[in-house]
């Protein structure tokens, strides 16, 4: 039986999207690149992806499982920098599989467990992934797609 702890929506920074059935969280600090990755993702994996929510992403424990969600005030909304907010077909929920931390410094070879991160005592993959600073958005595509070819 699960607790009303399992099913407490907590609300995050971040973007969520699904690529090819996957539930993706994109955390980074403010302007690090969150929404314009999402975005990047839709166009380029097209049909097999969706947003679920850009900026704020709540999310809820359900049988052990971690789940994202789009918080109403935002549904179907995404930032895209030099035109404004814009509206993109949304899923309303997804589980989360993967987060992709946006990160200030390039590490060639990380140490594996770089790769697994606990979110609300859930471990999880996580692929870090260097902000636009720091490598093009096609290096971050590469990165993102070996990361979703592992699981």
């Amino acid at each position: 039986m699960q607790t009303k702890e399992e099913h407490k929506l907590i609300n995050i920074h971040a973007s969520a999207i699904i690529i090819n059935n996957k539930g993706v969280l994109v955390r980074g600090e403010s302007g690090s690149g969150k929404s314009l990755l999402a975005l990047q993702c839709l166009d380029v994996f097209e049909r097999k992806s969706a947003l679920v929510a850009d900026d704020r992403v709540d999310i809820s424990v359900e049988n052990s499982e971690i789940y994202m969600h789009t918080p109403k005030n935002i549904e179907g909304l995404i930032e895209l920098r030099g035109r404004g907010v814009i509206k993109k077909e949304y899923v309303k929920k997804a589980r989360l599989d993967l987060i992709v931390d946006l990160v200030d410094e390039f590490d060639r070879y990380p140490e594996e467990d770089e790769f697994f991160i606990a979110l609300q005592g859930i471990k999880l993959p996580r692929c870090p992934i260097p902000n636009r600073q720091i490598i093009d958005n096609m290096h971050q595509i590469l990165l993102l797609k070996h990361a979703l070819s592992l699981l």
